[in-house]
C-alpha cells in the first residue's frame, strides 16, 4: 500500500509522536478518534503542535465536537468510577456522537494555516 500523506502531514504524525511504522498504516480518511483512538490529553496535545509548531489559527475550532475527553462522566464521582473501571469509561466514550476528524482534514489546515 502506497502511504498518500504528505509529507508535512507525515512530519505533523511523527511530531505529535505516532511511529513511522503507524503512519506507513496510515491513509487520509482515517478519523483521529474513531480510527486511531485519539481523545482526551493526547488529541489536545496534537492541536497544540499544530497551533505551536505549524502557526495554525484555531479559532472556531470546537475540541468536544470530535474527542471525548479523557475521562467521561458530568461529575467528580462518575469520572472517579469510570477510572476505576476502565471499560465502563471506553463504553462512555464510544456513546457520544463525534464529528470526525480525518487525516486529511489535518494536512488542510497544516497548510491553510486556519481552522477550517
Amino acid at each position: 500500500m502506497v502511504n498518500e500523506l504528505s509529507s508535512e502531514l507525515c512530519e505533523y504524525l511523527r511530531q505529535c509522536g505516532l511511529s513511522n511504522g503507524n503512519i506507513a498504516k496510515c491513509n487520509g480518511d482515517m478519523r483521529l478518534y474513531q480510527d486511531l483512538n485519539i481523545y482526551g490529553d493526547i488529541a489536545e496535545a496534537y492541536m497544540n503542535v499544530l497551533a505551536d509548531r505549524y502557526h495554525v489559527n484555531m479559532a472556531g475550532f470546537e475540541f468536544d465536537s470530535f474527542f471525548p475527553q479523557e475521562f467521561a462522566g458530568k461529575s467528580a464521582l462518575a469520572r472517579a468510577l469510570l477510572w476505576i473501571t476502565p471499560f465502563a469509561g471506553t463504553l462512555a466514550r464510544r456513546s457520544g456522537e463525534y464529528e470526525p476528524l480525518t487525516l486529511n482534514m489535518l494536512d488542510q489546515v497544516i497548510h491553510s494555516k486556519q481552522w477550517k
